[in-house]
């Protein structure tokens, strides 16, 4: 069945006979969110919140309002679920934690995800989320601890060492930094955030072939990436191959024009070379990159999707 048709069998669903049926609302949101169609989600889980005010149909509404981009409203519902459960529940305690960040209410995520922890010590993915919120807020030994105990109750776990090596980085741990990504990188191959971040911490701890083994990985699992490629062209810097630094720069710029680390490195390559004119051009590229608002090759890894919560 092809994705059109789905969609339209979907809105058939929610638009005809019996689509009031709590459950039947229910399900449909679900194979929205399942299809990747969170606004379709949001309007199906609304009107089951209408029709059964109830902590699922607030949960589910929130869980859509957060992956269509909506924390504010997203965290609305979700204290709605809060307050109208029976019990505590660890997804409901991580989607709030989750929607609370995104909002910039760091603190009061902090507060939700902790007392998540608390009811529930073996939810590996509440213990992440709180991990990295802690390391959101230059917590770096709260954020350890968190995610050592996550790494603990769910040795699988794939955002545990991840987030756990880039709180080592940031303590300036750098080995036990090189062992979590190296961890993260065994139990995820194909994430190339993890090999770029491995390949940083390598090249940093003065080894530079192992580092340049991770940048290839990064490529492998991600053509083109300008992490990588920017990553490889420090590494043709630092052993005095300038030529070779302006090749990779130049490619993470056919990738992302804006990258300000690969404009920032290609004037200083070009400056080398003696190509004056050229690096004076490159910098006020970046100048317009830098003004123009953050920059990609620093922001931190978001939380991929694994998939829909459930209850």
């Amino acid at each position: 069945m092809t994705r059109s048709l789905t969609a339209v069998l979907l809105l058939s669903a929610a638009l005809g006979f019996g689509a009031q049926d709590p459950e039947a609302l229910l399900r449909t949101g679900q194979r929205w969110l399942d299809a990747g169609n969170a606004r379709a989600a949001v309007q199906t889980f609304r009107r089951l919140a209408d029709a059964v005010p109830d902590s699922r149909s607030h949960y589910y509404l929130g869980v859509a309002l957060l992956q269509d981009g909506q924390p504010e409203e997203a965290a609305w519902a979700l204290r709605r679920a809060e307050a109208l459960a029976e019990t505590p529940n660890p997804a409901l305690a991580l989607s709030l934690g989750t929607a609370l960040l995104r909002t910039g209410a760091s603190p009061e995520a902090i507060e939700v995800l902790t007392e998540g922890a608390k009811r529930f010590p073996r939810a590996a993915p509440i213990l992440v989320q709180l991990g990295y919120t802690h390391y959101t807020r230059l917590e770096g030994e709260l954020a350890r601890a968190a995610l050592l105990r996550a790494r603990e109750v769910a040795p699988e776990n794939r955002l545990a060492p991840f987030y756990l090596g880039l709180t080592e980085a940031a303590l300036g741990e750098l080995e036990s930094a090189t062992a979590a990504f190296r961890a993260a990188v065994q139990l995820d191959p194909g994430n190339p955030e993890a090999w770029v971040a491995l390949g940083r911490t390598l090249s940093q701890l003065g080894r530079p072939d192992e580092a340049r083994g991770a940048y290839d990985a990064a490529l492998a699992a991600a053509p083109g990436s300008p992490a990588a490629l920017v990553g490889l062209g420090r590494l043709e810097l630092e052993a005095g191959r300038a030529e070779g630094a302006v090749v990779s720069f130049e490619a993470a710029l056919a990738a992302d024009p804006g990258h300000r680390q690969a404009l920032y490195n290609l004037a200083a390559a070009l400056s080398l070379l003696g190509r004056t004119e050229e690096a004076s051009a490159v910098r006020r590229r970046f100048a317009e990159a830098a003004a123009a608002g953050d920059d990609p090759g620093r922001s931190l890894s978001r939380t991929r999707s694994k998939g829909r919560p459930r209850r």
